[in-house]
């Protein structure tokens, strides 16, 4: 079993148990799909965290923006990524770099776009542009039939993506399905090709504010998970 999370967005009491939870379900491995920085309040914990405990890390939109600047977003995403990039930048320390802020500033700075697990792509955002693009229900909703149909001739069989924080599976013929509607987990198809967003453990918009992500086992199924947690700490962090 392989756990897949993303979109942490420094919420690290969010983080702490969603991975206590894939403890408890005894995932082999876990892939984080990027966004670990932006927003919330605990940026080098949840750092840390990633580096110690994922398998795989990629690269999404915030992460990349905290090293090389936030161009495209709103004023409030671009005052926490200011602040995320002064409290992570290396800096000196008694004449030193700080070693921990220097090892955290490399890992951000190294994470790749995507990873392809034989016939499985795993990004943050899109198979077409891995970074940035928006796949979303809407699009779907308004059969923008060329962006999606451009984005899975990009992939073999099954994509993994987040950045929308929204979780849900996006079919080649114009169909979303919500976790909801598939009570909870997808079987897919043998080359039955789809694109899943397995959600956001640190700042979900489904409605639904507990920290959501998916585990995925070797024949292609596809599991949601929801994990509460001390949401009022994590609030009076922020705060």
């Amino acid at each position: 079993m392989i756990a897949v999370i993303s979109d942490i967005h420094a919420n690290y009491d969010a983080l702490e148990a969603v991975l206590a939870e894939i403890d408890r379900l005894g995932a082999e491995q876990i892939i984080c799909l990027g966004d670990i920085v932006g927003y919330g309040p605990e940026p080098a914990p949840c750092v840390e965290a990633v580096r110690e405990r994922c398998d795989v890390a990629l690269c999404g939109n915030h992460d990349y923006a905290v090293i090389y600047g936030a161009n495209d977003f709103s004023a409030p995403a671009r005052a926490s990524l200011a602040r995320h990039r002064r409290s992570l930048m290396p800096r000196l320390q008694a004449g030193d770099l700080d070693k921990d802020r220097q090892e955290r500033w490399d890992f951000l700075k190294g994470l790749p776009y995507r990873h392809v697990r034989e016939s499985w792509l795993f990004v943050h955002a899109a198979p077409r542009n891995p970074v940035v693009e928006y796949l979303r229900k809407i699009d779907v909703m308004l059969d923008m039939t060329q962006k999606v149909a451009e984005n899975f001739r990009q992939m073999d069989w099954l994509c993994f993506i987040g950045h929308t924080h929204q979780p849900g599976i996006i079919l080649p013929e114009m169909k979303f399905l919500s976790p909801e509607d598939v009570d909870g987990s997808y079987h897919p198809e043998a080359h039955h090709k789809a694109i899943i967003n397995v959600g956001s453990v640190g700042q979900p918009r489904d409605g639904d504010w507990r920290a959501c992500f998916a585990t995925l086992e070797i024949d292609g199924t596809v599991t949601y998970h929801r994990v509460a947690y001390d949401l009022e700490q994590a609030v009076s962090k922020m705060r």
